[in-house]
């Protein structure tokens, strides 16, 4: 049963990863929202271009290396997938439903023919 507690490690860590991006698309827009820098003018507010121009390629720099996170572990994702579903057996079957198919216990048993308690026991036995 580890590769399917690793498949779902795996899709918690894109998760995370996307709301990163998106994160980071809302301070996009605030740095650089309409087309225009937040702070421009002359003297002392110079280093508030300087500060947000830094800030936008920060910002660029890590959207960039979050996507290329997202499309490495995408990949690993689709790669598992795969070989979770060549797997067989009723154990496999409840985890990889309940799992990668976020399925209720109620609903594997209706699509196996099984009692829900008899889904629920094997699935308990998984978690040992």
């Amino acid at each position: 049963m580890e590769i399917i507690k690793n498949y779902v490690d795996l899709c918690r860590k894109i998760d995370i990863i996307e709301t990163q991006l998106l994160q980071v698309d809302i301070d996009l827009k605030y740095w650089f929202g309409r087309g225009e820098l937040p702070f421009t003018g002359t003297g002392a507010d110079d280093f508030g271009v300087i500060a947000s121009i830094g800030n936008l390629q920060e910002l660029h720099d890590k959207k960039h290396r979050l996507q290329k996170m997202v499309e490495f572990y995408t990949d690993i994702k689709k790669e598992t997938e795969e070989k979770i579903n060549q797997l067989e057996g009723l154990n496999y079957q409840i985890a990889r439903m309940k799992y990668m198919e976020n399925k209720s216990y109620k609903q594997i048993a209706d699509e196996l023919g099984k009692s829900y308690g008899y889904v629920r026991n094997v699935a308990s036995q998984q978690v040992n």
